[in-house]
């Protein structure tokens, strides 16, 4: 799933439950920042690891097969 998709999820469920007065939106409303920073922390991290995947791949430090393995999160 991408961040995006996760986002949209989240935000969803979290009106939702203000719907149900389970949470106070007014009060609450922290915890979809604290969320949207969560996700784009976890995406910048997965493009910086494929990102070096991709270098070391070019430079001929790793096989095909190995950039692949890593890629798909294969140790």
């Amino acid at each position: 799933m991408t961040p995006a998709i996760v986002l949209i999820i989240f935000v969803g469920v979290f009106l939702w439950l203000g719907n149900l007065r389970v949470v106070n939106i007014a009060r609450d409303w922290p915890v979809i920042l604290i969320v949207i920073g969560l996700v784009s922390l976890l995406n910048t991290r997965k493009k910086v690891k494929k990102r070096k995947i991709i270098s070391d791949l070019e430079k001929g430090k790793i096989t095909v097969e190995e950039a692949e393995g890593k890629l798909r999160n294969k140790p």
